[in-house]
């Protein structure tokens, strides 16, 4: 990550992962019907596309130079936990479940783990 600009790394992981999702995804991305699509629609897409995630690679890339390894994957992984959190706070229609309690745990748990420090055995 320091040999690297930051964007270059982020153009590389988007070059990449398009090549190997384009086989899987070609026949859905040919039956949109772009011409009939809500102009509030491109502009919804354009903000997951860019802010969410174009700029959290960005951010995440750009904190794995200036911060360890472990305390980059631990907000990494925190993501999802914080998100689920903000959309049942804020969309009032969402809810908590058991599926959201024990993703919730295990996220957790691994966060847990990766934070722990690693001890060498004595051999």
């Amino acid at each position: 990550m320091k040999k690297y600009n930051t964007f270059t790394i982020v153009k590389w992981v988007f070059t990449f992962g398009f090549i190997y999702v384009l086989p899987f995804g070609f026949n859905e991305f040919k039956a949109i019907e772009w011409a009939t699509m809500p102009s509030r629609v491109y502009w919804d897409i354009a903000f997951v596309v860019i802010a969410t995630t174009f700029f959290a690679y960005v951010l995440n890339t750009y904190a794995l130079r200036a911060l360890s390894p472990s305390i980059v994957s631990i907000y990494i992984y925190l993501q999802p936990f914080l998100a689920t959190l903000f959309a049942i706070y804020l969309y009032h229609n969402d809810t908590l479940d058991l599926r959201k309690i024990t993703a919730a745990v295990l996220i957790i748990f691994g966060v847990y783990l990766v934070s722990m420090p690693f001890k060498k055995s004595k051999s």
